[in-house]
C-alpha cells in the first residue's frame, strides 16, 4: 500500500512539472507582448523611436522577459518552491492573493453546478431507462443531442436574456452571493446533464437486464426495490464521470464565469489573457492543473473504497 501511494505521488509530480512546462510555453506563444501593451499604443506614438525602445528594454527588464525562455521558466519554478505565484503585470498584486480570492467562488459554482448535473442526469436518465421505447424516451435522447448540441455561451446568453432581462428574475452585480449563484450553476449544470443522462439510462439499461433483477422480480421483490439497488450500481459506475464533470466545470467555466460577471477563476483568467498577463495565466493554469490533479486521485481513491472488487483484483495480480 506504501509503495502504491508513493508510485502514485511521483506519477503525480511528473504530470505536474510536464504540464507546468507545457502551459508555461503555450502562454509565451500566444502573439502579443505584455511589455507593449503594458506601456500603451498613445506612449508608442508620443516618443521617439529611440526613447520608445530604451523604455520598452526598461518594461521587458522588470517584468523578467529578457532571458531565454528556460531562464524564465527556472526563475518562475524557483519561485514555486518558495510557494510565490508572482506579481500580476496589471494590477501589481501578488497572483496568489488574487486566486485565493477568486477560488471559492468558481468552487461554490462548480459544486453547485455538479449537483445540479447530477440531480438532473439521476432523476431524467432513470426515467428514460424505465420507460425506454416510449415517447418519453425518444423525447429525453432527442433533448439530449439538442443541449448538447448548443455552444455554452448559447445557453448562457439565452438564460440571461429570458431570466434577467425579460422575466427580471435575475439580476447581476459585482459580489459571489446566492442569490446570483443559481443562474451560472445551472448554466454549467445543464451542460454537462446530457452526458450523464445518456451514461445512467444506459447503465441501468443494463443493469435492469442482469440475472439478479430477473430473479428479484420472479420472487415478488417491489419493482421501486429493485430498481433502487440497481441505482447503487448505477451510482458507483458514474463516479468517474462525476469526477470528470467537476475538472470540466473547475476548467471549463471561463465562457460562463464572463457571460454572467461570476466572480472567479475563469474571469480572472480572461482578463489574463486580454491583458497578455503571464503571471496571472501562468497561476490560473497551474492551480487549475493541481485541482484536476487532485480530483482525479480522489475519485480513484472513493471508486477502490466503494468497490472492493478493485482491491481484491490488485492484491491477486500482486500474488501472481
Amino acid at each position: 500500500m506504501g509503495r502504491r501511494l508513493l508510485l502514485t505521488f511521483l506519477q503525480t509530480l511528473m504530470t505536474v512539472f510536464a504540464a507546468s512546462i507545457v502551459l508555461f510555453a503555450l502562454i509565451r506563444l500566444a502573439p502579443g507582448d505584455p511589455a507593449k501593451l503594458l506601456i500603451g499604443r498613445t506612449m508608442e506614438i508620443a516618443l521617439d523611436e529611440r526613447t520608445y525602445a530604451k523604455m520598452l528594454g526598461e518594461m521587458r527588464t522588470e517584468m523578467g522577459l529578457t532571458g531565454s525562455w528556460f531562464s524564465q521558466y527556472l526563475s518562475w519554478a524557483g519561485s514555486l518552491l518558495r510557494m510565490d505565484l508572482g506579481t500580476s503585470f496589471y494590477t501589481q498584486r501578488a497572483v496568489a492573493a488574487e486566486i485565493g480570492e477568486r477560488l471559492p467562488a468558481t468552487f461554490l459554482l462548480a459544486g453547485t453546478a455538479l449537483l445540479i448535473q447530477v440531480g438532473i442526469g439521476l432523476l431524467i436518465g432513470m426515467l428514460s431507462a424505465l420507460h425506454a421505447g416510449t415517447l418519453l424516451d425518444t423525447l429525453v435522447r432527442l433533448g439530449c443531442v439538442l443541449l448538447a448540441s448548443v455552444p455554452g455561451f448559447v445557453i448562457g446568453l439565452l438564460l440571461l436574456l429570458a431570466l434577467a432581462v425579460k422575466l427580471e428574475l435575475y439580476a447581476i452585480g459585482s459580489e459571489a452571493g446566492l442569490s446570483r449563484l443559481w443562474l451560472p450553476a445551472l448554466t454549467l449544470g445543464l451542460l454537462g446533464a446530457p452526458q450523464m443522462i445518456r451514461v445512467v439510462r444506459a447503465n441501468l439499461l443494463s443493469e435492469l437486464g442482469q440475472v439478479y433483477v430477473q430473479s428479484a422480480l420472479s420472487r415478488g421483490l417491489g419493482t421501486r426495490r429493485v430498481v433502487g439497488h440497481a441505482m447503487r450500481n448505477v451510482l458507483l459506475s458514474t463516479i468517474t464521470l462525476i469526477g470528470l464533470s467537476l475538472t470540466a466545470s473547475i476548467s471549463g467555466a471561463v465562457v460562463i464565469e464572463s457571460i454572467f460577471a461570476w466572480p472567479g477563476l475563469g474571469e480572472y483568467a480572461l482578463n489574463g489573457i486580454l491583458h497578455k498577463d503571464y503571471p496571472a495565466l501562468q497561476g490560473y493554469a497551474l492551480v487549475t492543473v493541481l485541482s484536476v490533479v487532485g480530483i482525479h486521485l480522489t475519485v480513484e481513491a472513493l471508486y477502490v473504497w466503494l468497490d472492493p472488487r478493485i482491491t481484491r483484483r490488485k492484491k491477486e495480480a500482486a500474488h501472481e
